[in-house]
């Protein structure tokens, strides 16, 4: 059962940080992409926020939980945690967000800002993933 585990929960950071590599890519791409057209670069972001970050994401704390327990508190532990809370809590919902929103007419200054929020926010949790995936591995 411990395989299975660490097998689930390799792959789900797998499933995590490619998604956020694919996502990080097209949020690039968009910066040389003419505005009429971010809608549906948008839409296609959030598709990947919606079938690879967010399963990734909670296959790890799901998994990690069950295999970490006696390191629970730890700094991976904690980073793994924070980095699958700003997902939950600030990507996925403000990848929504941004997909509703018109990039060109009165909703572009809204629309502008969120690309950074969400830019931000994922940087910062691809961080904490990694240091979770590596912390993880080195106190192995």
């Amino acid at each position: 059962m411990k395989h299975l585990l660490l097998f689930l929960h390799l792959f789900g950071f797998v499933l995590w940080l490619g998604g956020g590599i694919s996502a990080m890519n097209l949020g690039i791409a968009m910066r040389r992409v003419a505005r009429t057209e971010l809608a549906l670069m948008v839409q296609l972001q959030a598709r990947v926020f919606r079938s690879q970050i967010l399963p990734g994401a909670m296959l790890v704390v799901i998994t990690g939980l069950l295999l970490t327990l006696q390191l629970y508190g730890s700094e991976t532990a904690t980073a793994g945690l924070l980095g699958a809370a700003l997902v939950l809590v600030v990507m996925l919902p403000t990848s929504a967000r941004l997909g509703r929103l018109d990039p060109v007419g009165a909703q572009a200054p809204l629309f502008d800002q969120l690309r950074k929020r969400i830019a931000l926010a994922g940087s910062l949790a691809g961080l904490l993933a990694l240091t979770a995936l590596i912390g993880g591995v080195l106190l192995r």
